[in-house]
This record gives structure tokens, C-alpha cells and sequence, in this order.
């Protein structure tokens, strides 16, 4: 019995080890996998802070130009050879400027390109490793300090990535320059009258070997061309001149998307000016390009024509600018214009029309709005014109004040003019044109016109000193009494001599004897006004007083001819 025990648990024992054993390999994967997602997590942790430094994360404008990049202490490489099993490491160029390939050497790279730079490393690795593919590939630009000084900025200093080029400097020492400062470059510019704070096309980088090389920031937008916009280098510094777009200048006009005077720098042809401007309009005409030179004492020298497509294609060389010039792209004939006028009121399809100028008639606007309601009043109804602007209005009001007008004068012309600006009224007489059929009354309509046809009232508007005031049932042939007693006759207050008839239409405001009450019109009676007893005892003494001295003028004038 304890030998049957023994046994069994001697066979569990085997059992449950070889378990274990056949455990172990997976166990040992398992934590080598969690190790290397660590060692990877850690590593991208690392890229993402390198990159991220001074609070920002650099942008790279596209891939890496390897002949172009300067390899300098603090990137970031993976070398990787293709065996089995493979080799993959992160080396950093340490301070000295190389770096450390294990198995293989130490080796120096800064200063070199990155093309250069993986000539030399694949070329070593090659001599340990014989097979294999090879790889050496930037994987986190370095970050470091550039200086930027000139006009406007005050030496300062800004952290940049290798990747990132002097424009970019340039933008970030503009971020962190202090409000006051700039004020005080803003009203330095005004009080010189001349600069304009901050070339961006004579921009210079003095490099930390005693080198220097240019940058044409402005060109840089428009062509991509890396030589505009180098790359930084440690310890650039990089120096922004003023500019003076009064005397150093370019101007460029006409057809094209960025109309203005533009800085001039030397090797400035027609073609690239025209890039700075943002290139010709769809309207212009690219065959009737003129250049405008003068002399040094601003003399009209002459003006020449070019056809920038027979430049573009090769067939003429290229036009080489010179400081003063002005560049003026012609437009071709374009004479369409959003020409429209606005039908509303009582018209069976209101809304906007198109219009030829001066050549499209109302009856045609009329018709296409598929005319007139059974409710239209063409008596009321009006064509509103807008011709002049708020800027016209001041100026009218200043070339009027030449005139020598009165004050009374120039307030009623105030008064008019806003009237006009509001919208001014076109004399039509519709009744005549469409019921009377008389096509001389046609008038021609103009771009923004509006079209007012007003509905038919068909009643009286009384309103001011009468019992009820409101709208009374028009009846034609009746004068204004009627409509004062159909609105329960005047009040106590009316002053019944000064009634008014104000014309629906024209908004005159005439006698009764001077007009007839048409559908539409108003009558208005006015208030007497309130006297205090003290008002008349002064007129009354004034009155007196006047009789009595023509009572002693006449006695004086009879007592001297006797």
C-alpha cells in the first residue's frame, strides 16, 4: 500500500515537472515580448520629448533632404543590419560629434551630410558584418539654440530643430517679442515714414564657422527652393536688415493676385516677381506685360512690352529687374458684371432679375416677373436707385462747403443727400406705361435697382386733431371734409385752416385747394398750439406799441407842414 503510494506521487511529480518545463520557453517569450514593448514605449517616450522641447513640437515641411541636412551632436540614428537574427539599434551623436556602433567603431560625422554620413557608417558596418542589408536612417532631428537679432529683435535667442529653417527662426523670435517692443518699432516706422520693420528677402546667417549664406524668405513661399530657406545650423545667428519700400522696391500691378511694391534684390527677373505676387490673375493678359524703368533722378527712361509665355517656354530670356521698376500686367476685355435688379410687391414672381447695362427696360423686367397682381397699385409704386456712397457723401459735403453756401443751406443739402444715399427715387410713370400703353414712359433699369409695386390701400389715412383717427374707405371725388367727418370731426384743438394732403406717392404736403384726395393719400390736421396768458399780453403790448409811435409820427408830421 505505501509502495503504490510512493509510486503514484513519483508519477505526479514527473508530471507536474515536465508541465513546468514545457512552461517556461512560453513564460520566457512572454516577458522578452512585454520587455522589448517597454524598451519601445520608452524609446518613442524619448523621440517624443527630444522633439517637443521649449514647449512646442516641431513641423517638418516634408522629408529630409540628405544632402542638404547637417549632421551635429544630439540626432537620433537607427542603424539596423538584416541578419538572422536581426540587429537594430538607437545611437545618438554624442557631444564630441560621432558615434558608437557596438562591435563595429566609433565614428565621426559631425559636420557631414546625412548622404555623406551613411557612405561612411554603411561602409564600416560592412567591414564587420560582410552580408546582410544595411540601414541607417534618422530618426529625431536634434533640437539646439539659434540667435536672432536686426531690426526689430534684440538679440534673441530661440531653440529650433535641425529640421526647421531660418524663416522659422524668424517666426518664433516674432512670437516672444515683447508687445511694448513692437509698439516701438510700429511707431519708429511711422515717424521714418520709409522702413517697414523686418526684411524677409536680404535675411543673412552668420554660421559658427566664419561661413554666410542668404535667405529670400519670400521667395521661399512661392518656389520651395531650399536655397532661399536654408536649414539652421548650431549656433547660427541669423540677422534680419531692415527694408525701405520707398526707395528698394518692385512694383508689380494689374492682373495679378497680390497687387504691390515688393523689396528688390539682386537676380530679380520678371518671372519670379510675378511668383511673389502670387502669380498672374485668370483675367490677365499674359502676352501685354509692361516694365516701367527710370533713371536715378526718376526720369521715365522707357516702358517695354513682354510676353511672359514666350519667356515661360523658353523661346526669350528671361527679363532681369532692376531697383525702381514697375511691372504692369494687363487684363484682358471683361465686361460681364453680376448685373441684376430686384422685383418686390405685387408682381406674380417677385425676386432678382439680370440686366444688360443700360439696354434692359422695366417692361422686360416686369414681364419676366410675370406682371402684375389684381392687387397692384401702380400709382404708388416706385423704382429706387442707389448711386453714391458714404465716402462720396463726405466728399460732396466738403466740395459744397466751397461753394459759399448758408447754413441753412447746407443743412437742407445734408438732409437731401441722406436721402439720396438711403436710395434715390427714378421719375417712372407706370400708370402711363402699362395701362396707358405709352412706351415712351419705358425707362432703362441699372444694376442694384429695386422695384417697388405697392398694394392697392383703397382707403384715406386721417390722423392729428380729429375725434377718431384711422383709415377711412377711399370714395373718389370726395374732398378732405368728408374724411375729417367720417372720422368724427375735427377736435377742439384743430387748427381747421391748416389742413394738410400728403401725397402717397411723392410725400408732398399740399393744400386741399391744391390737389384732389387720391387711394393712398393721408390728411393731416395740426394742433393749435397752446398760448400762456402772458404770451399775448406781450403781443398785445407790441402791437400797442407800434400804433403809438405811428401816432406820434403822424402828429410830428402834421404840426411840421402847418
Amino acid at each position: 500500500m505505501v509502495t503504490t503510494f510512493f509510486t503514484l506521487a513519483k508519477r505526479c511529480l514527473l508530471v507536474c515537472l515536465g508541465g513546468f518545463l514545457a512552461v517556461v520557453p512560453i513564460l520566457a517569450q512572454l516577458l522578452e515580448k512585454n520587455d522589448k514593448t517597454l524598451q519601445r514605449k520608452n524609446e518613442y517616450e524619448t523621440q517624443i520629448q527630444q522633439t517637443t522641447q521649449n514647449g512646442r513640437i516641431a513641423v517638418i515641411d516634408g522629408p529630409v533632404d540628405p544632402s542638404e541636412y547637417i549632421i551635429g551632436p544630439g540626432d537620433l540614428f537607427g542603424v539596423n543590419v538584416w541578419l538572422s537574427p536581426p540587429l537594430s539599434l538607437q545611437l545618438p551623436v554624442t557631444p564630441e560629434g560621432s558615434i558608437i556602433i557596438p562591435t563595429v567603431a566609433e565614428i565621426q560625422l559631425a559636420g557631414m551630410n546625412l548622404m555623406e554620413a551613411k557612405r561612411k557608417v554603411i561602409s564600416e558596418i560592412r567591414k564587420k558584418y560582410l552580408s546582410g542589408d544595411i540601414s541607417f536612417t534618422l530618426l529625431a532631428p536634434r533640437m539646439f539654440a539659434v540667435q536672432v537679432s536686426g531690426f526689430g529683435f534684440t538679440d534673441m535667442t530661440v531653440i529650433v530643430q535641425a529640421t526647421e529653417r531660418a524663416g522659422d527662426a524668424i517666426s518664433l523670435a516674432e512670437a516672444k517679442t515683447p508687445d511694448e517692443l513692437k509698439k516701438t518699432f510700429q511707431s519708429t516706422e511711422k515717424m521714418l515714414k520709409e522702413s517697414v520693420p523686418g526684411s524677409r528677402r536680404k535675411v543673412e546667417i552668420q554660421h559658427r564657422d566664419g561661413s554666410r549664406s542668404k535667405a529670400d524668405i519670400e521667395r521661399y513661399m512661392v518656389t520651395k527652393e531650399s536655397k532661399c530657406n536654408p536649414l539652421l545650423r548650431d549656433g547660427d545667428v541669423i540677422i534680419v536688415p531692415a527694408k525701405n519700400l520707398l526707395r528698394d522696391f518692385v512694383g508689380v500691378y494689374g492682373a495679378v493676385n497680390a497687387e504691390g511694391a515688393y523689396e528688390f534684390v539682386e537676380g530679380d527677373s520678371l518671372t519670379s516677381m510675378l511668383r511673389i505676387a502670387r502669380g498672374c490673375s485668370p483675367l490677365a493678359d499674359s502676352g501685354l506685360i509692361e516694365i516701367t524703368r527710370s533713371d536715378e533722378l526718376g526720369n521715365t527712361n522707357r516702358t517695354s512690352s513682354y510676353d511672359i509665355r514666350t519667356i515661360l517656354a523658353g523661346r526669350m530670356r528671361d527679363m532681369a529687374l532692376q531697383r525702381g521698376d514697375r511691372i504692369v500686367v494687363k487684363e484682358k476685355i471683361e465686361l460681364r458684371r453680376d448685373y441684376k435688379v430686384r422685383v418686390d410687391g405685387e408682381v406674380l414672381r417677385p425676386g432678382y432679375y439680370p440686366v444688360t447695362k443700360d439696354s434692359t427696360k422695366l417692361t422686360e423686367i416686369i414681364a419676366a416677373a410675370g406682371g402684375f397682381t389684381d392687387f397692384a397699385s401702380l400709382s404708388t409704386s416706385k423704382i429706387f436707385r442707389r448711386s453714391i456712397t458714404e465716402r462720396e457723401l463726405a466728399s460732396e459735403r466738403l466740395e459744397s462747403a466751397r461753394g459759399g453756401v448758408t447754413r441753412d443751406d447746407s443743412a437742407y443739402f445734408d438732409l437731401e443727400t441722406k436721402v439720396r444715399l438711403n436710395r434715390e427715387q427714378v421719375v417712372a410713370d407706370l400708370v402711363s406705361l402699362f395701362s396707358g400703353q405709352d412706351k415712351s414712359k419705358d425707362v432703362y433699369l441699372r444694376d442694384g435697382d429695386e422695384i417697388m409695386i405697392a398694394s392697392r390701400k383703397k382707403t384715406i389715412y386721417v390722423f392729428g386733431q380729429v375725434v377718431n383717427p384711422g383709415h377711412i374707405p377711399f370714395l373718389r371725388g370726395e374732398d378732405y371734409r368728408y374724411y375729417v367727418q367720417k372720422a368724427g370731426g375735427f377736435t377742439e384743438y384743430a387748427r381747421e385752416g391748416d389742413v394738410r394732403i400728403i401725397k402717397a406717392n411723392t410725400k408732398q404736403w399740399l393744400a386741399p385747394g391744391e390737389t384732389t384726395i387720391e387711394e393712398g393719400d393721408y390728411v393731416w390736421i395740426p394742433k393749435e398750439p397752446y398760448r400762456p396768458f402772458g404770451y399775448y399780453i406781450q403781443i398785445y403790448s407790441q402791437v400797442f406799441g407800434i400804433l403809438g409811435t405811428l401816432a406820434t409820427l403822424t402828429v410830428l408830421v402834421i404840426q411840421a407842414t402847418k
